[in-house]
């Protein structure tokens, strides 16, 4: 009878060591990469304001996103760490700040007035897989108001090759953070054919106006 029980608290123990060597897996939360400050500043004008951008119903989850096709699968344990939206919307805004091109640039909540007014929707932000490999894929519905006047709607996509372990989420959040990066640029080519924009006094734009 010791003989029996002595072997049945030696596997329970064993079970016990056991199960505290099993590493339950974490959930891991990022950002993304914040846009590196221009190398100098350039001829500047008008206040721009960034409205929140609105997110596609297919991304309304906060969860990093792997399309195959028309198939999206959530990689339910790497998250963003805050609303998709809201974090493309402030990357935009620091972003287009620190190109200098801009007097101001302003997200929705801040007060004064505007010349410029940037709207639009993120239609697409996930890591893609195709035949021809993985790619980070970032398309954003931009149109941009002058004065209350619609001057250009268009969508910006940019595309980049991820390199590493597909299972890896670091390298789909660095692949999309230089995907957006590059719609900015592309953005700021669009307003640049523009030409002239209109400029403002400081004591304009600090004058609330919504």
């Amino acid at each position: 009878m010791r003989v029996s029980l002595r072997w049945a608290l030696a596997a329970a123990l064993c079970i016990a060591c056991g199960c505290r060597a099993v590493q339950v897996p974490r959930e891991q939360f990022y950002r993304l990469e914040l846009p590196s400050p221009a190398a100098g500043a350039g001829p500047r004008a008008a206040v721009l304001r960034v409205n929140d951008l609105q997110l596609g119903t297919s991304l309304s989850g906060d969860c990093l996103l792997v399309a195959t096709g028309t198939r999206l699968m959530p990689r339910p344990l790497d998250r963003w760490i805050a609303p998709l939206d809201r974090l493309v919307t402030d990357a935009l805004v620091l972003g287009l700040s620190r190109t200098r091109r801009f007097d101001v640039v302003k997200n929705a909540g801040d007060p004064g007035n505007e010349q410029l007014a940037l709207h639009g929707r993120i239609v697409d932000f996930a890591e893609t897989r195709t035949t021809e490999g993985v790619f980070a894929r970032v398309a954003l519905d931009l149109w941009l108001e002058c004065s209350g006047k619609v001057v250009f709607h268009d969508e910006f996509t940019a595309v980049v090759p991820l390199s590493g372990a597909p299972s890896d989420a670091e390298f789909a959040v660095a692949g999309l953070s230089q995907a957006l990066s590059q719609v900015q640029a592309q953005l700021l080519r669009r307003i640049d054919a523009l030409g002239a924009l209109p400029t403002v006094s400081a004591e304009a734009a600090a004058t609330p106006g919504r």
